[in-house]
């Protein structure tokens, strides 16, 4: 009994603490670990920046549509007006300095009262590629 308690002293007494090695494996596998995450990490961030950006141009397509509902509801010449809408495309800068231009176009006008198609297409202008659609029907009025 006596012989096991000093070789379980001596065991204990060998074994003070962590070495260097199992600390420097540690800081190995932790860095492999990080090393593995970082794919995902930069992917999300990828996939924020784009969400922001069409985010940006869905909310740009729809202000035009408002504008062209607006202007549908309350000017006395609308066919006019949003012919005007159509022939100048706008432009604006998102948050992170992405440059936005919105094309629309619109269909015929009724002659008396009737419905007319206004079509917003939202596109980056550094790449041209087209991020948001929106179409819409406003009713005009005939006076």
């Amino acid at each position: 009994m006596d012989s096991t308690r000093s070789i379980a002293r001596a065991i204990v007494a060998d074994d003070e603490g962590l070495g260097l090695m199992e600390i420097v494996v540690a800081m190995f596998v932790l860095a492999i670990l990080a090393l593995s995450l970082l794919p995902l990490l930069i992917t999300g961030m990828q996939a924020s920046v784009r969400n922001t950006t069409v985010a940006a141009a869905t909310q740009f397509a729809n202000d035009r549509m408002a504008i062209a509902e607006a202007i549908a509801a309350n000017d006395p010449l609308p066919c006019e007006k949003l012919e005007d809408l159509a022939e100048i495309p706008a432009t604006m800068i998102d948050a992170r300095g992405v440059e936005l231009r919105a094309d629309s176009t619109v269909g015929p006008c009724p002659s008396g009262t009737g419905t007319m198609s206004v079509a917003t297409a939202v596109s980056r202008i550094d790449t041209g590629e087209v991020l948001a659609r929106a179409t819409t029907r406003v009713l005009l009025v005939a006076p």
